[in-house]
């Protein structure tokens, strides 16, 4: 495989503006992800995937690639029907982020939107998921308090502490 084969990430090279050296970075698509509550605000749904990063499956919240420059939004629609099976029409948004969190600036150009959704109901409907080729994955409900238990996912770390800070502003 050559480092053009790549299909999310490009090895990218700048020359520092004041020094001379290059520096290197991936060029990434900007991404998505979502806490996904249930209708009492106790539960998450996190999914469960294999990731190559830390060679193994891995607990997690929703995420996705924005594509085709859409909105990241439609990317919340998109992502949500295709790894949970429900419509987003089956959620409130109770967090959207004003703009994007930078993950790694020394190491990646990826912008990565949270937003944290609450269902309406326990009754909503569940379709079947629409999984992108290669993807393997499957959802589970856990209560919140034992999410940080369960996983060592940045994203979903931060995003289980933004809904505990925003629930204790509202409060």
């Amino acid at each position: 495989m050559k480092l053009n084969d790549l299909k999310f990430l490009k090895v990218k090279i700048e020359k520092h503006p004041t020094r001379d050296i290059q520096l290197e970075f991936l060029e990434k698509p900007n991404a998505i992800a979502a806490l996904i509550l249930n209708s009492t605000e106790d539960k998450a749904l996190l999914v469960e995937q294999y990731r190559p990063g830390v060679n193994g499956k891995l607990l997690e919240i929703p995420a996705g690639i924005i594509e085709n420059n859409e909105d990241p939004k439609e990317t919340l629609k998109r992502e949500v029907r295709e790894e949970t099976g429900y419509e987003i029409e089956s959620f409130d948004l109770i967090y959207e982020p004003k703009k994007p969190l930078i993950l790694s600036p020394g190491y990646t150009s990826e912008e990565l939107y949270i937003y944290i959704v609450k269902l309406k109901s326990e009754n909503e409907k569940v379709y079947e998921k629409q999984l992108d080729e290669g993807e393997d994955l499957e959802c589970f409900w856990h209560t919140l308090e034992n999410i940080p238990k369960l996983t060592n996912d940045f994203k979903t770390y931060y995003a289980l502490s933004l809904y505990k800070n925003f629930k204790n502003i509202k409060e």
